[in-house]
């Protein structure tokens, strides 16, 4: 069992390029299959899509209880990931992006944590978690 996180789990002063998209959640991005996908603009999507029943098991071992919830609370939570992600992990500039407080960002982002078992601090969880979100990204195409 993986342990929850405290409250300083996602880094708010970190820094990094942004990349193109949006915090819509699921739509922010087309889901990819293998061959749409260049190994060189991302590696995650190009890995999920390259092994559909290892992304399947993947994500319901990862965002199984995330899966659970309200599609709009789901859609709210994921969205909150995505834009902390493409922020560099700067909680100040995904609180801007989604027109928030970045207390509200932490807070979803604890959410998050909580729900997945998995830390947004420490570097293999997450992996999984950004694993795990195209595989939902690519799971949604799918469907």
């Amino acid at each position: 069992m993986r342990r929850e996180t405290e409250a300083g789990g996602p880094h708010a002063g970190s820094t990094g390029g942004s990349r193109a998209g949006g915090a819509e959640g699921l739509g922010a991005r087309e889901a990819l299959a293998p061959d749409d996908v260049a190994p060189d603009e991302r590696w995650p999507a190009v890995l999920v899509a390259g092994a559909p029943e290892l992304s399947a098991r993947l994500l319901a071992e990862v965002f199984g209880p995330l899966l659970a919830l309200a599609p709009a609370e789901r859609a709210l939570l994921v969205g909150t990931l995505d834009a902390w992600l493409e922020c560099g992990g700067s909680v100040g500039r995904a609180a801007a992006r989604l027109r928030c407080h970045r207390n509200t960002v932490f807070n979803r982002l604890r959410r998050l944590e909580r729900l997945t078992s998995r830390s947004l601090s420490h570097p293999c969880e997450l992996v999984e978690t950004v694993l795990a979100l195209e595989a939902l990204r690519w799971s949604a195409g799918r469907g």
